[in-house]
């Protein structure tokens, strides 16, 4: 696993600047690394770092000015991009995929006929329905639960106690981590005409997940009350959202945790949905958007626009309330002392009532 620093430069297409024969074993941030350890610079707030840090190398974004570099001692490499650069190094220092066994295990169960299962892996007590087309290379670990009528595209992979609801049609590469639930009734209810009960809406829809997709653990995405609930291709879903019934969400969207669509969205491409987010029903979000994390979203989103706080604005507005509030916040204060004043004066006997 050790790489010189001359090779991390051939690695990430860098130009070296400083000793390129030291070794590096592992990869670390600037405040904790060691002299074997590899980092990465990408702003000028982590540039400042590198003269204290003890890393020895770090992968920097080419126009960042970083000093107090020796370059007899350590080494520096510049590249176009540090973030993207520093996944091929943590793709060389990451461990081997899990092999898994090609096959059936003796304990899942397996109710499609005819199912070509030599090239798929199905874990321990897995159940996979009838009607099922699974590609070549899906994995399938212990406890997952694939309903009838089920789609799995080549080289997808379900962890453990995932459950794929009947008819949903999943991609190829995706990766659906453990305890998602992909097509679940949606959460729709009507009174009933004597206003006694609520009655459950049916959903005879299903859930889409385009190639690429990938869905965090204990995630729930349900299914179309009639029609799809659409992920699109190359989408990533932190752990612990809820996607409502009919959303619709464009390719490459990336969505933090714990964040919440309800049903009748529409979510562009490349749009980032920060952690802890909620968009009200029916509301659209427009390609190339940002939602800051905590966003209560109750109105559409242009395309491109940023936007934060609760109940969610324009970015910049939302900024000028904050420091609205802040400036606000003093003055409050001295007025209720203000106020206090003038009533002790006018009522004196107040003051001998104080505790």
């Amino acid at each position: 696993m050790e790489v010189t620093a001359a090779e991390i430069a051939a690695k990430t297409g860098g130009t070296l600047e400083g000793l390129s024969s030291i070794v590096i074993s592992g990869v670390s941030d600037l405040r904790s690394a060691t002299e074997s350890d590899a980092t990465f610079i990408s702003n000028a707030a982590y540039a400042r770092l590198w003269e204290g840090s003890r890393a020895g190398v770090a992968v920097v974004s080419r126009d960042l000015k970083v000093g107090g570099h020796d370059p007899t001692t350590r080494a520096l490499i510049r590249v176009d991009n540090a973030d993207l650069a520093m996944i091929v190094l943590l793709e060389h220092f990451a461990p081997p995929a899990l092999d898994v066994a090609r096959g059936v295990h003796p304990t899942a169960v397996i109710e499609t006929n005819n199912l070509d299962t030599s090239g798929i892996s199905v874990g321990p007590h897995a159940w996979i329905g009838a009607n099922c087309r699974i590609g070549h290379g899906v994995v399938i670990h212990s406890g997952a639960r694939i309903y009838p009528g089920v789609t799995i595209g080549s080289a997808t992979i379900v962890h453990a106690n995932v459950v794929v609801r009947e008819n949903c049609e999943i991609g190829s590469r995706v990766i659906v981590h453990a305890g998602a639930v992909i097509g679940t009734e949606g959460f729709g209810y009507r009174p009933s005409s004597d206003r006694t009960s609520l009655v459950r809406i049916p959903h005879l829809g299903n859930v889409v997940l385009e190639d690429d997709v990938e869905v965090g653990s204990c995630t729930c995405i349900d299914r179309g009350t009639f029609g799809s609930t659409r992920i699109g291709a190359g989408t990533k879903i932190d752990n612990h959202c809820q996607i409502g019934h009919n959303v619709k969400i464009g390719r490459s969207t990336v969505i933090a945790g714990l964040s919440g669509i309800a049903g009748s969205c529409t979510i562009g491409d490349w749009v980032r949905i920060g952690a802890g987010t909620g968009i009200a029903d029916h509301r659209s979000v427009g390609s190339g958007a940002q939602l800051a994390a905590r966003t209560a979203l109750i109105h559409d989103v242009p395309a491109g626009e940023t936007w934060g706080g609760m109940p969610a604005r324009e970015i910049k507005v939302e900024m000028r309330h904050i420091l609205a509030l802040q400036r606000l916040s003093p003055l409050a204060r001295n007025l209720i002392r203000l106020v206090e004043t003038e009533r002790k004066s006018a009522n004196p006997s107040l003051e001998s009532l104080e505790p």
